[in-house]
């Protein structure tokens, strides 16, 4: 029987959103977003938000203003909102998906030709903050199960006994060969475990749990973010009123004919209405 001691369970934390440690409820930021709507000064927004002065809204009101953002589709709002978290007992194979929602705002000026925010300069929605396996050597790496594996005794020996070999391979590397840690670390599997801490915004973070939470999300990936989503729904319910997976964002699924058959498509709900889509 091979050791088990290395293998890694996932764990998260949120490290930062707006307001975090004070009394002022973290939604009221998006209260900025009234300036859209009404002449105010720098003055009157900083009370709003604050919760103090003349322009005092009351935090039942925040809400209702969030939820009406969202239902009338000013997504934009949120973009103001930032948060962290922190991640650990996470494979590497699952991890490489982050790199997907890092999409670079880029635009052309019609009056200049040239981008605004060309690639060196861009700014994304998403940042990351990754464990290297270049400097931090994995000469003692943990290493994520699939529950599936437990099914199958047989099975879960063999792959403990691979990792229990790559960790021979890569301290025999590292230690003996004095080979360089760069190097050494191609023999790491894709179940080593990585840690990260990622950086997005509110807009950015419901379209992930879009994507993340929905049924045919791998599973690893959809543990994470569904238990990323019911600690923002104690933090801010409003800004993350109604977020999940896309059936239960939209109301319907986008995945067409690849869904799970949890919500109805597209088709279908233009089929019931009687109305022809578009070819």
């Amino acid at each position: 029987m091979h050791s088990s001691e290395q293998e890694v369970g996932l764990k998260f934390r949120i490290i930062y959103y707006p307001f975090m440690g004070t009394d002022v409820d973290p939604e009221r930021l998006l209260l900025m977003a009234r300036l859209c709507y009404k002449p105010l000064g720098t003055d009157d927004l900083h009370d709003m938000v604050w919760g103090s002065g003349a322009a005092g809204v009351s935090d039942d009101a925040v809400g209702k203003f969030v939820r009406t953002l969202i239902s009338s589709g000013h997504l934009g709002a949120l973009e103001h909102w930032y948060t962290s978290f922190a991640v650990e007992g996470y494979s590497r194979i699952s991890s490489q998906q982050n790199d997907r929602h890092r999409m670079m705002k880029m635009f052309k000026d019609p009056d200049v030709p040239v981008w605004v925010n060309d690639p060196e300069q861009g700014s994304a929605d998403l940042s990351q903050l990754q464990q290297s396996q270049r400097y931090v050597r994995e000469h003692n790496f943990h290493y994520v199960v699939p529950p599936s594996f437990h099914r199958d005794a047989e099975f879960l020996e063999r792959f403990r006994k691979l990792q229990d070999d790559i960790r021979e391979l890569q301290q025999y590397g590292l230690n003996e060969a004095k080979l360089p840690a760069e190097d050494v670390r191609f023999g790491l599997s894709n179940a080593t475990e990585t840690r990260f801490v990622i950086t997005t915004n509110a807009r950015q973070l419901r379209h992930m749990f879009n994507l993340r939470c929905c049924q045919r999300a791998q599973w690893e990936i959809r543990e994470l973010f569904t238990g990323l989503l019911a600690e923002y729904k104690k933090i801010a319910p409003n800004i993350f009123w109604r977020a999940g997976a896309s059936c239960d964002d939209l109301g319907y699924c986008p995945e067409g004919a690849a869904g799970c058959g949890r919500a109805p498509t597209l088709d279908i709900l233009f089929d019931k209405a009687g109305i022809k889509r578009p070819d």
